[in-house]
């Protein structure tokens, strides 16, 4: 929490949102934890794919071509895209979805930040690629 406040000096944090920020930054640094939310997006296919997403297990990562194929489609990009739009990251572990080449991709707060979480959950990152632990 105080790299949040030093890093934003303008940012203030309610007293509404204390625990739940205390949880983010935990969960950013590696730390297992549930979350309780209601998802909300304007596609029922964008729902499922977060829904796909929020049962990746911590430390484990899955592509876009499997959560896809979890939904039977083969609608890979619409994953992707669906994914992109995560109201709500880290708390739906989009970090957690990689290309099917293992490279880790894209990530609304930078591929840097998306492999730190990663390997915060004890994922092993090399050159940018997953080292296969699905």
């Amino acid at each position: 929490m105080d790299e949040i406040s030093n890093s934003y000096a303008s940012y203030e944090l309610s007293d509404e949102y204390q625990n739940l920020a205390k949880k983010i930054c935990r969960a950013y640094y590696g730390k297992k934890y549930n979350f309780e939310f209601e998802i909300h997006n304007k596609s029922s296919f964008g729902i499922k794919v977060l829904q796909e997403v929020e049962k990746i297990p911590h430390g484990e990562v899955r592509t876009y071509k499997q959560i896809a194929e979890s939904l039977d489609t083969k609608a890979y990009r619409a994953v992707g895209t669906a994914v992109g739009k995560n109201p709500l990251p880290i708390i739906i572990p989009c970090h957690r979805v990689i290309k099917s080449d293992f490279r880790v991709g894209g990530f609304r707060g930078g591929t840097e930040i998306k492999e730190e979480i990663l390997k915060n959950e004890g994922v092993r990152i090399l050159n940018g690629k997953v080292i296969k632990n699905m």
